[in-house]
Parts: C-alpha cells; structure tokens; sequence
C-alpha cells in the first residue's frame, strides 16, 4: 500500500470513529426546495460592477551613502535589510558609445567575455565557484556603460566580492573561449536576418543617429565580429576598465563598517590610469526619410517610427514618459485603442522613449497587417498631430500618470531591483532623492506640460521611418504619406555588403 492510500485509510478510519453529531431529520423533497428558496445560496463579488480601487502602494526608498576606496573607486551603499541578500552593480565607462569605427560592437564583445576566464579562473571554474555560492555574476554593455553585476547572500559576501573584483579586473580572454563567443556571436547575427525587429533597428541606427557616438549596432556586424581578435579585447579593457572610470552599486544586508574592508581587499587592488576623455553630445541626424527593407511574402510590416527625443537627465524627462504612456504606452493607450481595437489593424504598436546620457530617441514601433501599412501609418501620423493639438482629457491623463506612479514601487522591492534604479541614477549624474520625488513630479504634469513636449519633440519633420515588409504590397500604400524620400533595400544578405538603395518617390 503506498503512502498516498494509507492516508485515505487512516483518514476514512479516524472519521469513522468520531462520535456521531446529533442533526435535524431530512427534510422532504419539497421542504428542501422551499428552504432553498427562502435562504439564497451566498454568491462571490457582483462582477457587474469594476472593484474598487485599494490604496496605492508606498514606495519606501532607503538613504544612499557614498564614499571612495584609497584608488579612487566612488561607491554607493544602501543598506537594505527585508533580505539576507547584497546586489552589486559596477558601471564602468566601456560603453558601446567607445567601439572603434572599424570594429562596432567591440565594447559589448568585451563585456560578453569578462565571465570567460581570468588569469586564474577558467570559464568552468568561474561557473562552478559562482554556483557554490548561490549566486549571480553577469556581465554586459549597453550604449551608455559598461556593467558588471550579480547578488549573493550576505553570508557569502567576501568570496563573492573575489570573483567579482578577478572577473573585473583580471580577464584573460582565453583563445578557445573567445572562438566560442565569437561563434555565439555570429549566429545571432546571422539569425537576425531573418527578424523583423533587428533588422528595422540595424536599418534606423545609422540612419537616425548619423555620426554620433550610438550611430551603429551594439553588435556590431558579421565583418567587424570576424575581425576581432583577443588582443582587441583585452586593449579595450585596458583602456576603459578603471576605477577612476566606474562607479560601484551596493544594495543589501551589509553596513559600510562590514563592506568597505571587503572592498578595499578586492576592487581597492585595482589599477589605476587614465580615465578616458567624455564623449561629446551631438544632436542626431534625424533625417526626414522612411526606408523599406524588402521582406518578401511577409503578411505583416514591422514599423519602427524615429523622432528625437530626450536625455534622461533632461527636465523634459517626466513630462514625455507621460505624453509616451498617453499615445502608446499600453492596451488603454491611443495608439492601441485605435490601430487593434477600433480598426483591427494590429496586435498592438506601441510608443516609448529611448533617453540616454548624450541625446535621445523617440519611438512607435510594432507590426501592422500588411495590406493596411499605409493606413496603419496614416492613423499614427494622425495620433501623432492630435496629441500635439490638443490637451489630453483630464481622466485619460490620470490614468497615465496612475500607470507610472503605481508600477513604481515593484521596482524597488528587491535588493537587485534598487540596485538598478540606483545605477541609473549614478549613470545619468541624478540626484540621490530623484525617485522620492518622482510620483509628485509625474503627478504635477498637466496637459499644457503634455502639449509641450509633444509639439517639441514628436516633430513629424524630423521622422524617421524604416519597415520591413514586402514592397509590392506596401510600395502603392505610401504615395500619398508625407514620409519623405522614400527608398528600398533588399533584404539581408549572407554576402557582406548590400546592393545600392533604389529611391521610389515620396512626398
């Protein structure tokens, strides 16, 4: 008999030999009924009516305290302690922002590599050491920074910060490993040829950003990835990785008595050098142009739509996430309520902003139903010219403010998660109280505030539109769309290099 029938017996036996309770004799058949009548079944919440809202979450954000290791390393702590669990966050200054003309995509490269071996830990040793411990170690680029992160518990703190401090500072780039990256790498490039949403952005980049410093692929491409050769990496690290060039996020169950030692052991034995000089800020060329990049018998068009936007230290800032949320930032959103619920073009488009340090991005992307492309773009354009008309309702405008005020505390509910919203403050040079003062400073934007940044940034004149779709089908949509001079592309070849783009009109 297995343990789960034994439980039935024992349970049926114990039953069994309860003493009886006494009860009322059976009702009749009809008395029954009319006892059922007289005495309703209890029922669950009138779904008729929408719930109440209950009250808004409190975001509870701890003080930050700052301070230098003797090499010059600045650190941010925040002691945390609902968990027995310490984040880190390092950024670091290696940002896709430094990639070299001739090898784009060499910061996020290096990146990928620091958790492949050091001088003294193989890829596989990193791996098992890290597991031991019950922890996280990460590392990436974006096109801001450099960042290498993970969590722990505090127990485990000190061997961890080791791991950490050997993955940062002492990466050796090992040949086999790197051929493996670079495999890793190369197949993902060669599968976004057949992805809508890389290929629209490795489309727009150039062509929107221009000469600055973001105006190529985090990636990089197939050529540049061939070309790499470990001792790229290792001279990008070299320059870049400092520790007068990063900046440290702690977040946990540790006081500043307990980590400053533990650092000073470990991220304190780091060189110092030459930080390398700030990047300059330079408007994007933003040209008014749209390019369609062939994607033969696709039933669907990708629309990625490109207006400068704002950088996150902008006082602009909080004002445009609420115009984004208002035109697409959700299922209650403009865009949403007219391209998938009114017409049915859609399964949603969305709009957002890209903020970063130098300059910013403002965006609507998604896929519409290819026959209605031109009438998808023409329904966005219209959205577009309304928001910069006319003030947003008073309830459509709170509910926006609501949809970012009231998501906000979840993102500090863990130590990672404040680890993070710490780092971007650090990054973006913010003040320690940005996010104390976030939910009023979103909950004072009013419609004036709307119409202002919407008629300054989401400026049609300055649209840059890429779609990847088939140009038979989309070609006679856009005539008589003001997207400018229009161009195709054929699609993504293996064979490095495309053929020379054909203009076809525009207006």
């Amino acid at each position: 008999m297995n343990r789960r029938s034994l439980l039935v017996v024992l349970v049926a036996a114990a039953l069994a030999c309860a003493s009886p309770r006494s009860r009322a004799p059976e009702p009749t058949t009809s008395a029954a009924a009319a006892a059922a009548v007289a005495t309703p079944r209890a029922t669950g919440p009138d779904r008729s009516q929408v719930p109440a809202l209950g009250p808004a979450p409190e975001l509870t954000i701890p003080a930050q305290r700052h301070f230098a290791l003797a090499n010059g390393l600045k650190v941010r702590l925040v002691e945390y302690r609902r968990r027995p669990v310490v984040a880190v966050n390092l950024l670091v200054g290696a940002a896709g922002g430094r990639d070299p003309a001739k090898l784009p995509g060499l910061a996020s490269f290096t990146a990928s590599m620091l958790t492949e071996g050091t001088k003294t830990r193989s890829a596989i040793q990193l791996s098992d050491e890290t597991n031991f411990l019950g922890a996280s170690l990460r590392a990436s680029a974006s096109p801001d920074a450099a960042a290498v992160a993970g969590a722990v518990l505090a127990k485990h703190l000190a061997p961890y910060l080791e791991l950490f401090a050997d993955v940062t500072m002492n990466p050796s780039f090992p040949r086999a490993d790197f051929e493996r990256v670079q495999d890793q790498r190369l197949v993902t490039l060669l599968q976004q040829r057949d992805q809508p949403q890389p290929i629209a952005s490795k489309a727009f980049i150039p062509v929107f950003w221009g000469k600055m410093p973001y105006g190529h692929y985090l990636l990089g491409d197939e050529a540049a990835v061939k070309a790499t050769r470990p001792r790229d990496l290792a001279d990008f690290h070299a320059r870049h990785y400092r520790p007068e060039n990063a900046e440290l996020v702690v977040v946990g169950d540790v006081s500043e008595e307990q980590l400053r030692p533990l650092l000073e052991a470990t991220l304190g034995r780091w060189r110092r050098g030459a930080a390398p000089k700030p990047l300059l800020a330079k408007p994007p060329a933003a040209p008014h142009r749209t390019i369609v990049v062939e994607k033969p018998d696709a039933p669907q068009s990708y629309l990625l739509v490109g207006m400068p936007g704002v950088e996150r230290s902008s006082p602009d800032f909080v004002a445009a996430s609420v115009a984004f949320q208002v035109l697409g930032g959700g299922s209650s959103s403009r865009l949403f309520r007219n391209l998938r619920e009114e017409k049915g073009y859609t399964y949603g488009v969305y709009a957002m902003g890209d903020a970063r340090r130098l300059a910013g991005v403002s965006l609507v992307a998604g896929s519409v139903k290819a026959d209605v492309t031109g009438a998808a773009l023409k329904e966005i354009l219209g959205e577009l010219a309304r928001l910069r008309a006319e003030p947003v309702p008073a309830q459509e405008l709170a509910d926006a403010k609501d949809a970012l005020v009231l998501g906000l505390p979840a993102d500090f509910a863990t130590a990672g998660g404040i680890a993070a919203r710490v780092a971007e403050l650090a990054l973006h040079g913010l003040p320690d109280d940005y996010w104390n003062g976030y939910s009023d400073a979103v909950r004072k934007v009013d419609p004036e505030a709307v119409l202002r940044v919407a008629r300054r940034y989401l400026d049609p004149e300055r649209m840059t539109v890429v779609m990847v779709a088939n140009p038979a089908v989309v070609r006679p949509q856009l005539t008589e769309l003001p997207l400018g001079r229009i161009e195709e592309r054929p699609a993504p070849s293996p064979v490095r290099g495309t053929a020379p783009a054909r203009a076809v009109g525009g207006r």
